[in-house]
């Protein structure tokens, strides 16, 4: 359980540079014995003899420290410990598996020891930049954009599920795939005038994504489909709601000619079909619902800067539209993780993590 990979809830994969921006701790760290002044020395609980605990120091050296794959250290790594091999033989198949000479990735293990740790700093130990003593504190990066447009996109996604859910509509397919075709009807037919910024954004988004794993090892179970597919899939109902408005989002996504005229015939059936069913959910054109809310921690610092980004004005209006029989929040918090939608709770929560997450990606697109 790499404490620094990040947490899949939608679309998946940290890649290193991503990794390296987030820096957020989350796993429960061995306990500890606090230092206080005048008490006795932080002791550390890590032992490296322990395979399992050498795995998760091994997953973070080798992503954070050395740039490797997400995808291809965890399945190394997965396979690997089945085998049984002890602290030194698994660090000697990582140094062959990713062809890096023993004696450095034992020092990045070494640089990476304490990476779960709360205590305080132990004689000589060097601090990883941005990790902070609390497990859920995030060094965070100025929310961009891309990273504003890419959430917009995401949280409406999450909506499609709440929408789904609430209100009892059938489920004649992939949930997930019914949920993006919702953010990207939303986008096109209610929000046109941010539609193609963040339509672009989620598309560059989910291919970057996509390219972190070879298509030979796109998963093929599972509810999601691959994020190569999925940002087809959105850009083809972009085209089919408006072809020259989106043809950047078509060329982002690799369309040719072909593949826009035939997204131009089955996806005008999917917005057809969209405006039929979300007809009898909205408020009256003069009220809005006062069953939604969005929220944000007290001391979460995307909230706030989402709020002067005008997102949180946006997403206020979107959720307000629908008449609610009850409480529904989008709630934005501190922290790793995704974005999802909790019936129980009826809430959209997103993690700061994953913000950061869109503000790598957006340096790497070079939007």
């Amino acid at each position: 359980m790499p404490v620094f990979a990040s947490h899949r809830s939608i679309p998946r994969g940290t890649f290193a540079l991503a990794a390296l921006a987030l820096l957020s701790l989350r796993a429960p760290a061995p306990a500890q014995q606090p230092a206080t002044p005048g008490g006795p020395a932080p002791v550390c609980d890590v032992d490296l003899k322990l395979p399992g605990m050498m795995k998760d120091i091994l997953s973070n050296a080798l992503m954070l420290g050395l740039g490797q794959p997400e995808a291809q250290v965890a399945t190394f790594l997965a396979g690997a410990v089945k085998q049984r091999p002890s602290s030194d033989e698994l660090l000697r198949a990582c140094a062959k598996q990713f062809a890096i000479p023993e004696a450095r990735l034992q020092a990045e293990v070494e640089r990476f020891r304490h990476c779960n740790c709360t205590h305080a700093p132990l004689p000589g130990q060097q601090p990883l930049p941005g990790q902070h003593a609390s497990p859920v504190a995030v060094e965070s990066a100025p929310i961009s954009e891309f990273a504003k447009d890419v959430a917009l996109h995401v949280v409406l996604h999450e909506l499609g599920h709440a929408l789904i859910r609430e209100f009892d509509l059938p489920v004649l397919g992939n949930e997930e795939t019914m949920a993006d075709a919702f953010a990207t009807h939303y986008l096109t037919c209610h929000l046109p005038e941010r539609a193609l910024a963040a339509l672009k954004a989620r598309v560059a988004s989910l291919q970057i994504e996509a390219r972190e794993v070879p298509p030979a090892e796109w998963e093929v179970s599972g509810e999601h489909d691959s994020d190569a597919r999925r940002a087809f899939q959105i850009a083809a109902l972009a085209v089919a709601a408006d072809a020259e408005r989106y043809a950047e989002v078509a060329q982002l996504a690799g369309m040719s000619e072909r593949h826009i005229r035939k997204a131009k015939d089955y996806g005008a059936e999917i917005h057809r079909s969209w405006r039929r069913i979300l007809a009898p959910l909205w408020m009256p054109a003069d009220r809005s619902s006062g069953e939604a809310r969005v929220v944000g921690d007290d001391a979460s610092a995307c909230y706030r800067q989402l709020d002067e980004l005008g997102l949180v004005r946006e997403l206020r209006e979107v959720v307000r539209r629908f008449d609610w029989h009850s409480q529904v929040t989008i709630r934005f918090v501190e922290g790793d993780g995704g974005a999802a939608w909790s019936r129980s709770a009826r809430t959209v929560t997103v993690h700061s993590g994953y913000l950061q997450r869109f503000v790598a990606q957006g340096r790497i697109a070079g939007f």
